[in-house]
């Protein structure tokens, strides 16, 4: 099915982290549809707001709503599904800076794992027709706090998938989107406009990219197919090695030989990984015609340790770093 063809005209859809860059290329996208409601979530008040004014010069007939909240506010997602007809759910906010999350492992398994939990379990209770986690490839055989945390999400999805009740729940593992928020290319920016010198971490270190413009025909295909549940990737990643990205940056923004230009290397930190994957060793890949993504398939079956989850949970929001590491740790073990 083409992308202009897909009818949102009964569709309710929900996105949180509206305001991020994945995010607000959902929305831009959904928006151009005419949606019968768009409901926006996001904590960032300033993001929020350029958001709305952006909608509204460019979509004044847009039905939208929006929220600045937290996604582990319980009540606010009980009063959301509550609310509103929810028929699917893109769920997109999360911490999601690796080094940062290494300090932050508390608020990265609260907003990241109990915060998606709320969202999943509501969006059950209501009885929603799809749920899209956005998820990354630091979560396959995580080394991060970050990577733990979207692994813990994927096992809780899959487990709940296997239960076999409504909604259709997608994982949609991505890599590093090209000049979004979290990727390398806005640092690289912002270096050259300070005159600094570009730091790289690690030698040769390689990660694969898609355009941003590319969740665009993504999210399409995934709103056009009658049942869209399991783990999609990107069929072609284009992989690249940071230097080569360095490269390329000062290319496009200096207009000058990448040699003219002072590059650093510095040390791999311990949370990051010279090459990720897409896939782990016992998932298959299934492709898929006609669509910008492959699926994963996996003979192993997942159980999930919902006890254990609670303990991860408990230590966290106590503050109790070193047990809710150990939880976390346990948990993509289990997984």
């Amino acid at each position: 099915m083409k992308s202009d063809t897909i009818d949102l005209s009964s569709e309710v859809i929900l996105v949180t982290g509206a305001a991020g860059s994945i995010g607000r290329e959902l929305v831009f996208n959904f928006a151009s549809k005419n949606p019968k409601q768009l409901i926006l979530v996001d904590i960032s008040e300033t993001g929020l707001s350029n958001l709305i004014k952006e909608l509204q010069i460019n979509y004044p007939k847009l039905n939208f709503v929006y929220f600045t909240e937290s996604i582990c506010n319980s009540a606010f997602i009980d009063f959301l599904f509550q609310k509103h007809k929810i028929t699917s759910v893109f769920h997109a906010a999360a911490y999601k800076h690796v080094s940062l999350m290494e300090q932050n492992i508390c608020a990265a398994i609260t907003t990241n794992i109990y915060g998606a939990k709320l969202l999943i379990d509501s969006a059950t209770t209501a009885s929603v027709r799809r749920f899209i986690f956005i998820s990354t490839d630091k979560a396959v055989e995580p080394i991060s706090v970050m990577g733990r945390t979207k692994k813990v999400v994927e096992d809780c999805l899959v487990w709940k998938q296997q239960e076999g009740s409504l909604p259709q729940i997608c994982t949609l593992r991505l890599c590093n989107v090209y000049g979004s928020s979290g990727s390398v290319v806005p640092v690289f920016k912002n270096r050259i406009a300070l005159n600094l010198p570009l730091e790289i971490k690690g030698q040769n270190v390689k990660r694969a990219f898609i355009a941003v413009e590319e969740i665009n025909d993504i999210t399409d295909w995934l709103l056009a197919q009658i049942d869209c549940g399991g783990i999609f990737i990107p069929k072609n990643p284009k992989v690249f090695t940071i230097l080569e990205i360095a490269q390329q940056v000062i290319r496009d923004f200096k207009n000058i030989s990448p040699e003219e230009y002072p590059i650093q290397f510095i040390d791999l930190p311990k949370s990051e990984k010279q090459e990720e994957s897409l896939k782990n060793t016992s998932e298959n890949i299934i492709q898929l015609e006609g669509s910008p993504l492959v699926q994963l398939k996996t003979m192993k079956q997942r159980h999930f340790n919902l006890e254990l989850l609670e303990r991860c949970f408990f230590a966290a929001k106590s503050y109790d770093e070193q047990e809710a590491l150990k939880s976390l740790k346990n948990l993509c073990i289990e997984g």
